[in-house]
């Protein structure tokens, strides 16, 4: 390329990593937000298809999905198989920490480890052919991933459309955050019961409760892609990095109606590969890590919220934390401007 053009290439760059936040701040759910995204990068880097992938800041599970002409459902559960955290090179930690945050796999790829040959067969068995996969960074946290896709038979594509793609990794980690932070904190609109899956080690759903197929149908929309035919995709991706672990594993996510959690956990005494998910509304305990991450919380400001969730007075607060009075209320209004409520017992309501 020559001079002119890379500098045309880097102002098309500059410019859709200016648009992204505020494109991301309008969509109004996370099937808008992957709308967005494609929209804006097919202009530098054309696809035919994507995946967008929210992860909880705290444990790095899957917290949303969002697609367009993209894997369907079962070629999703089989890259889940596969260990969809390390459908790239390494883990998408190791895209957030190493030199470029952008990878390109199936065809084009230089990449010819098992684990890659594994996804190229899924990818080829449902008609693409080349996948350009971008960790989605913002201060060094993986926010998600934007997954690009071209059909079988089409370029492949190239390093420097990686090398687009990986420098709008910042500002698509940003609108992301930003997505998610636009509108105020606000309380849960309906509260269920906590709701218990038991997937087998064959991966069958061997015991649900009614309730549970209940909450599942009204929390989905807008936070993964899935109808009652598949009704349990979401469980998918958690119950697969449990069993990677042989520990518990957390997301919570968020849907119209609230913030949910989801814990899934190996079920011991039974066998082997079971596992036990459990789908609840998130307690405040649960809730607050992840929130101080979306909204740039401080650590003395998350403080100041666990005392005020223990009905701690300011007061009490101040001599527990060595703070001065005047100091924890400034904390409070901090967190008030970062969360968009007016005051403690907003805020105390929207936690739990």
């Amino acid at each position: 390329m020559d001079s002119w053009g890379a500098v045309r290439s880097w102002g098309s760059v500059s410019a859709v990593g200016r648009a992204l936040p505020e494109a991301a701040a309008r969509a109004g759910s996370v099937t808008e937000l992957g709308a967005e995204f494609s929209r804006h990068l097919s202009r530098l880097v054309p696809h035919d298809g994507y995946l967008l992938t929210g992860y909880d800041p705290v444990t790095g599970a899957r917290c949303f999905l969002a697609c367009e002409n993209g894997y369907d459902a079962g070629a999703r559960r089989r890259m889940d198989r596969e260990d969809a955290l390390s459908r790239t090179r390494g883990p998408v930690a190791d895209l957030v920490r190493g030199t470029c945050p952008a990878v390109v796999l199936g065809a084009g790829a230089r990449d010819e480890s098992p684990r890659a040959r594994r996804l190229h067969r899924i990818m080829a068995a449902d008609c693409y052919g080349s996948e350009l996969c971008v960790a989605l960074t913002e201060r060094g946290v993986a926010w998600g991933t934007l997954v690009l896709l071209r059909e079988r038979g089409a370029r492949p594509f190239s390093p420097a459309e990686a090398m687009r793609a990986a420098e709008l990794a910042r500002p698509l980690g940003r609108a992301v955050k930003r997505h998610m932070t636009s509108a105020p904190l606000r309380p849960r609109l309906r509260q269920f019961p906590p709701t218990v899956l038991v997937i087998g080690a064959d991966d069958e759903v061997t015991g649900v409760t009614s309730a549970g197929r209940d909450a599942l149908r009204r929390l989905l929309p807008g936070v993964y892609p899935a109808d009652d035919r598949d009704l349990f995709s979401f469980v998918w991706h958690i119950t697969y990095t449990t069993r990677r672990t042989a520990a518990p594993a957390l997301t919570r996510a968020p849907t119209a109606q609230g913030w949910f959690s989801m814990q899934a956990q190996p079920l011991e005494g039974v066998t082997a590969g079971a596992v036990v998910v459990t789908l609840q509304p998130a307690a405040a305990a649960d809730l607050l890590p992840a929130l101080a991450q979306w909204y740039g919380i401080s650590r003395r400001e998350r403080m100041v919220v666990e005392q005020a969730l223990e009905g701690q007075a300011v007061k009490q607060i101040a001599r527990t934390l060595d703070l001065s009075p005047h100091t924890v209320n400034d904390h409070f209004k901090a967190v008030y401007r970062k969360t968009g409520v007016t005051c403690r017992e907003e805020l105390v309501a929207c936690l739990c």
